[in-house]
């Protein structure tokens, strides 16, 4: 309908071309997926910050107050790279600890 539709006062018909498009946007292909991926593992992986703070983690994790101590970044650099290693899927936190995640792990493995 696009451009032709009829304007109305009722909200459900109310949709515009912009609606259009967002209402027919699909989930990522698995090709899509591998690429943010490896896009997530090269951005964490050249970063000294990153890898410091994975290797700081290793396998048994550490407290926010320990990474802090022993990275000796920045509020605002910890805070960045931390939100950066939980939202691409290396980190997680549990039981007030950080943790490698198995991606974080991997990339431990092969940068640390």
């Amino acid at each position: 309908m696009g451009l032709l539709r009829k304007w109305s006062f009722d909200m459900k018909e109310n949709i515009d071309e912009l609606d259009d498009y967002l209402c027919k946007q699909i989930e990522p292909t698995e090709a899509e997926n591998v690429k943010q991926g490896h896009w997530a593992m090269e951005k964490a992986s050249i970063n000294p910050a990153r890898k410091k703070l994975l290797r700081i983690v290793g396998v048994f994790g550490k407290t926010e107050k320990q990474l802090k101590e022993e990275s000796e970044l920045n509020d605002f650099f910890f805070k960045f790279n931390m939100d950066f290693l939980l939202k691409e899927g290396f980190l997680k936190f549990e039981d007030e600890m950080y943790r490698l995640t198995d991606t974080g792990i991997s990339l431990h493995d092969s940068v640390c």
